[in-house]
């Protein structure tokens, strides 16, 4: 005779078999066997080895109620994954000299937040990035960031949640440690880091990131739901509740929300309600594209071409650990969160059970997971870019535990452990870690500058032919340059390990910039610089 538990165990069954009837037709085998086990609303999983995707696969369902199918092109709100995004963007700007990412934010901020118990102490972007700040998501978080979306475009200061005085504060916004001295995960880290990334260029953030990062590599992604090529692609997110499937977030039904008018809105203010600290909506393909610029620093533009985002210093200095947890210096979020670059986790970090892929042997894995509104993502490369991952779903029936002996949760791992395969067969091929050359703007490029400084990679030798663009691909220069800087000068001997290379132009306008500069017998190698105001 079977027990009450054992009939309240059939009756879920029964339900999940009637409320997915279709759902094992949706995709493969092995991955309907996933969805199964764990009870998952939709999914997406894509590996890229390379430039080049692997493994792309998409089951379930991105609308419970129409039926509609996840695919390639199915958006998900990636939830914290977001700021890795952002860090990605704040380590362009550092390395072409926009911004300095250990400077006292004051220098961008006209009111920057100041910790009430070092108000000496300065605070850095690298501190925001790192959650080091000091910065807590404490009781006032919440309504200020209520208050921020209800006031678009006027909206409330910085100030009104960081500062004793203002209308949002609560005490617990700062833990007990100056900067730098203590790491505690806070989303309100990356609401403030948006806004010095605004102050530092003059550009609004969405339109920032848009313009910089997502147009030129053709990535289909947006901080704002219009943002997206197809809106309506989009998986709702959810969360059983009173046994049923409820939607928590972006659940459209075929009607898109109004466009929220930002006119007026001063850059530099407050950008929390772009909510850069977790409201990116992106595919699983597009994810991995910006897995491969972070881990890389270079990937396929949108034209197809190899394009260089960042150069391997601006790389090592975003992926370098900022802290490390020695068992009481933070919070390290239940042995998941061990080790933090500038905005990057890095996981597989051999100081707890944070590792991705069991027995691979790698570490660390730099990337971030993400959960939020039912959802689970995660975004993890290896550290030379050869191989990553990308694994997002819109809900779990019975909800999230952890995995035995993994800070991940079980489904996580069961993920990552049905990659094992495909990362061993990519790492096999030893895909290199870097193209041939790669160049990047080292020096800052504002309006009205007629001098751009671009650094290879590697050693270089003699005169290289060199062209800049506009962003609409009007041509600005058209000419040989050396390692010394003198156009022109045909000196085949003249070699240099790091050679800061000068380009005289015309004075330079408002907006992106793209480079090519070749060498020798070797493809042409591209970049892409931001000039700002």
């Amino acid at each position: 005779m079977p027990s009450a538990a054992s009939h309240l165990f059939l009756a879920t069954v029964v339900f999940w078999t009637t409320a997915l009837p279709s759902i094992a037709a949706a995709q493969t085998a092995e991955l309907s066997e996933l969805i199964e086990k764990h009870r998952l609303a939709g999914v997406s999983i894509v590996t890229r080895c390379g430039d080049n995707l692997v493994t792309e696969e998409h089951g379930g369902f991105r609308d419970l109620d129409t039926r509609l199918k996840v695919d390639s092109a199915t958006a998900f709100r990636v939830a914290s994954i977001s700021k890795a995004v952002v860090a990605l963007a704040a380590a362009k700007l550092a390395e072409q000299g926009t911004l300095d990412p250990d400077a006292p934010i004051g220098k961008y901020l006209k009111s920057p937040p100041v910790h009430p118990a070092l108000p000496t102490a300065d605070i850095t972007l690298r501190h925001l990035l790192s959650h080091t700040s000091g910065l807590r998501d404490g009781a006032g978080y919440g309504t200020f960031l209520a208050a921020t979306y209800a006031a678009i475009p006027a909206v409330p200061l910085l100030s009104a949640v960081l500062d004793s005085n203002g209308a949002y504060y609560t005490a617990d916004m700062w833990d007990g440690a100056g900067p730098g001295s203590a790491f505690h995960y806070a989303n309100i880290n990356f609401g403030v880091a948006a806004t010095v990334l605004e102050a530092a260029t003059g550009w609004r953030f969405d339109m920032l990131m848009e313009n910089l990062l997502f147009g030129p590599f053709g990535i289909d992604a947006g901080f704002q739901l219009q943002d997206l090529d197809d809106p309506t692609n989009l998986a709702a997110l959810y969360r059983q509740q009173g046994g049923e499937w409820v939607p928590q977030a972006d659940h459209l039904q075929g009607e898109l929300p109004p466009v929220r008018d930002w006119t007026g809105y001063l850059p530099g203010t407050n950008a929390v309600g772009f909510a850069p600290q977790g409201g990116l909506r992106t595919s699983a393909r597009s994810l991995s594209l910006l897995a491969r610029l972070w881990s890389h620093g270079s990937a396929p533009g949108a034209d197809g071409n190899p394009l260089t985002f960042l150069g391997p210093a601006a790389r090592a200095q975003m992926s370098s650990p900022q802290w490390s947890y020695d068992g009481s210096n933070g919070d390290n979020g239940h042995g998941l969160f061990n080790q933090w670059a500038s905005g990057l986790h890095l996981a597989a970090s051999g100081l707890g059970e944070d590792d991705v892929v069991p027995g691979l042997g790698i570490s660390p894995f730099i990337g971030h997971p993400g959960e939020a509104y039912g959802l689970v993502s995660d975004a993890y490369a290896t550290p030379d870019g050869a191989w990553n991952m990308v694994f997002l779903t819109n809900g779990k029936w019975d909800g999230y535990a952890p995995a035995d002996g993994s800070a991940f949760y079980a489904v996580e791992q069961d993920v990552f452990a049905r990659l094992k395969d495909d990362a061993l067969q990519c790492l096999a091929q030893q895909v290199p870690a870097s193209p041939a050359m790669q160049w990047s703007v080292v020096a800052g490029t504002h309006v009205g500058d007629t001098l751009v400084r671009i650094q290879p990679s590697q050693p270089v030798r003699g005169t290289l032919p060199c062209q800049l663009y506009t962003a609409d691909g009007r041509l600005i220069f058209d000419g040989d340059v050396e390692a010394d800087g003198r156009p022109g000068r045909k000196k085949p001997e003249a070699i240099s390990p790091a050679p800061t290379v000068h380009i005289s132009v015309p004075p330079l306008g408002r907006g992106i910039h793209f480079g090519t500069v070749e060498c020798g017998d070797k493809p042409p190698a591209r970049f892409i610089f931001l000039v700002t105001g």
